[in-house]
């Protein structure tokens, strides 16, 4: 059967929408960037605020980022994200000093909170525009485990790229970061119903969308629970995945098979799309309860000294974790308005934001 134009263009949407998750997915330098910066010469506590800059723009830009996808569009918002990646490896490849790593960080934080809610409202109204709105959550599992098996795939690589060296490898991440921008600008925007921005008009839309935003939360229980929810499993999740990484190194009695362990480890996440068709058949209450149980048991389980039982606790945090944010995401989706959703999804990821910082010293002590 011929394939006429409108299924033509979901498939180079969706096509495009894939290469977009490789490409922020496998970036060998970025990876292993705090390896890099230690090998040349920062030390810990200069790590650790180069890592502080980042986390604070991404803090203090979610929530702008998601509203500009909203009022100007998810094509030019996707694109400046990219733009923003480009900068950043190139900043960080030409970077002599902190001054130039906390920039490049900085405009990396910027980068992935431009995409952060963009993605998945372009993803989510394509979807509809092609008909294909029942299948939402079969492709955006597809698009999760792509991101981490490439991600996983980048990770594989570090001893390569440590062999390569830190400005190539920032090099090779940039000449990837470009083919995340060519595909950025295949993407069609989906149709919507949103009139025609400019300059004069901009601030005025910018306000009416957060009001706009801010309504809906306020007369929405469920959509606030799920966002709480949802947070508060990915965050311990998360954390659990986080501390793990030092049991399992210290586990590992072969130094030569920590890369390949450490690669595992973070393959759980990429198995979601085999849990989330049944999880979505159930209430989401109950989806809630069977993966924050689960994760809750893995990280009873990662407390001990077992590599196979560190193992599988890693896998099985990260499969439940990724599931319940698709299934997550889904629901949210059907329950958030075209105009509003870039930055009602970017709310929802400042909530886990706000989960992590008092339970990421919890955590600490808890697997200390």
């Amino acid at each position: 059967m011929p394939i006429n134009q409108k299924q033509f263009s979901i498939f180079r949407q969706k096509l495009a929408l894939l290469v977009l998750e490789w490409s922020v997915g496998f970036r060998p330098a970025g990876s292993v960037w705090v390896l890099l910066l230690a090998l040349r010469g920062f030390s810990l506590v200069e790590i650790g605020f180069a890592e502080a800059v980042f986390h604070v723009v991404s803090l203090c830009c979610e929530l702008p980022s998601g509203l500009l996808a909203d009022v100007l569009g998810r094509k030019r918002t996707l694109t400046a994200s990219h733009v923003m990646f480009v900068l950043s490896t190139l900043l960080m490849a030409a970077s002599r000093g902190m001054a130039g790593v906390c920039l490049s960080l900085a405009i990396s934080a910027l980068g992935y909170n431009l995409e952060s809610g963009t993605r998945e409202a372009i993803t989510y109204e394509s979807m509809l525009q092609a008909g294909q709105g029942a299948d939402y959550l079969k492709f955006s599992s597809l698009q999760n485990g792509v991101y981490r098996f490439s991600s996983g795939g980048a990770m594989l690589l570090a001893g390569a790229t440590v062999l390569l060296g830190w400005r190539r490898a920032y090099l090779l991440d940039t000449g990837i970061t470009l083919i995340g921008l060519a595909a950025a600008l295949t993407i069609s925007e989906p149709e919507r119903n949103t009139p025609g921005i400019t300059l004069r008009t901009l601030p005025a839309a910018m306000a009416e969308t957060v009001q706009d935003a801010w309504t809906l939360l306020r007369s929405d229980a469920v959509a606030v629970r799920i966002m709480a929810l949802n947070a508060l499993v990915g965050v311990c999740a998360t954390l659990t995945g986080f501390y793990l990484q030092e049991k399992v190194e210290a586990a590992v009695k072969v130094p030569a098979l920590l890369g390949p362990a450490l690669f595992a480890l973070g393959l759980g996440g990429g198995l979601a799309g085999l849990l989330t068709g049944r999880l979505d058949r159930l209430s989401y209450p109950k989806t809630v309860t069977f993966t924050g149980a689960g994760v809750l048991l893995c990280a009873l389980a990662a407390r001990g000294t077992c590599l196979p039982v560190l193992m599988a606790s890693g896998l099985m945090a990260g499969l439940l974790d990724d599931s319940l944010q698709l299934v997550s995401d889904k629901r949210l989706n059907d329950r958030f308005p075209s105009a509003q959703r870039a930055t009602l999804i970017s709310a929802s990821s400042m909530i886990f934001s706000v989960f992590m910082i008092p339970l990421s010293p919890l955590f600490g002590w808890w697997f200390s």
